[in-house]
């Protein structure tokens, strides 16, 4: 059980699904926290979302409702509109009862600005919260009552970068080249819901961490229950921003990790690879930015390839197929609330 539960709100104007929360279920899970997680939207990972629960058994229970006739764009039918409402009323009942550590709301923002969920029900939700349990809702477009109640908010920007003019199409990847930056939180727990989705869908995947130091954290402990997801902490901790040079034990980790993903990179044997936290690699000079560059010009064209942390390199920033960018809004640390186990690591 946690100690102190949150209500955490990622929104943004970005249409784009925010895999952020998914992420977090899979960190909760492998820290023996039990998750409900409802998606009030289709995604093209779904499939993924229903494997991850079979796999990581009590710890994740995914619905899906309304998801038969596609995205709800208008008012919904008496079938859909039934269906979201009895899968609101079971996430609350999980809530209230704190049968589970963290209930998710997934695209819940949408349906209370399209008026298909009563925002007087999801506020009223939010203030019954039990202190034990994080509560997390997502979606584009949050309703200013919703963020005034929200201990931690962070928004979704989603950029295209133009193309290379150098590069014909024939050159260009088919598989994205995603950069998921930014000063607010979400980035790692965004790389990790995707990976989790698309490892469960069969692609295997591959994440590999630049500063974390080797520990028993969540993600690891959940992606040991998920066959083609591997995950390899390969830092030294965390950097601190002094203006000296890093020490060579950083500079020898970040070499032997950068080697280490030019094997994985170029194996062929995965379909995603994750390379969490390079752009502060790249941003504190243990590895040249240049390389990186170069690394996603030359990978192998059917490898979905995500570059995660802040202060990404514009040399970097080139060559993606698109930009993420995570902003703080709200953050619980500065109220004094430390890392919890199960949510942040």
């Amino acid at each position: 059980m946690l100690k102190k539960g949150l209500i955490q709100v990622y929104t943004g104007h970005c249409e784009q699904t925010n895999f952020a929360p998914m992420g977090l279920s899979l960190r909760a899970a492998g820290q023996k926290f039990r998750v409900h997680m409802t998606c009030f939207k289709p995604h093209e990972y779904m499939e993924g979302d229903i494997i991850a629960s079979r796999l990581l058994g009590d710890y994740l229970t995914v619905r899906h409702p309304a998801i038969n006739t596609g995205p709800l764009t208008g008012k919904p039918d008496r079938t859909e509109a039934d269906d979201i409402h009895h899968a609101l009323q079971e996430a609350a009942g999980v809530l209230r009862n704190r049968a589970y550590d963290l209930v998710i709301l997934n695209d819940i923002n949408q349906l209370i600005r399209q008026g298909i969920v009563p925002l007087k029900d999801i506020l009223a939700l939010m203030k019954e919260k039990p202190g034990s349990v994080e509560l997390v809702l997502s979606g584009p477009g949050a309703p200013d009552e919703v963020l005034e109640l929200a201990d931690l908010i962070t928004e979704m920007a989603c950029n295209s970068p133009e193309k290379n003019p150098d590069m014909d199409d024939e050159q260009r990847s088919p598989a994205p080249t995603e950069v998921v930056t930014g000063n607010g939180k979400g980035k790692t727990t965004y790389c990790l819901g995707k990976a989790m989705l698309m490892s469960c869908m069969g692609i295997r995947s591959n994440m590999l961490q630049f500063i974390k130091s080797p520990k028993a954290y969540g993600e690891v402990r959940g992606a040991g229950k998920l066959p083609f997801l591997e995950m390899k902490t390969m830092g030294e901790g965390f950097l601190k921003a002094t203006g000296e040079a890093p020490d060579h034990k950083h500079l020898d980790a970040a070499r032997q990790a950068w080697e280490a993903c030019l094997r994985e990179i170029f194996s062929l044997e995965y379909g995603l690879i994750v390379l969490d936290e390079i752009n502060i690699a790249t941003h504190f000079g243990l590895i040249n930015p240049g390389r990186v560059r170069e690394m996603i010009f030359l990978k192998p064209r059917n490898l979905h390839l995500i570059l995660s942390g802040r202060n990404a390199h514009e040399e970097v920033l080139k060559e993606a197929t698109s930009v993420i960018e995570m902003k703080e809004i709200r953050h619980p640390f500065k109220s004094g609330i430390k890392a919890r186990r199960g949510i942040e690591f």
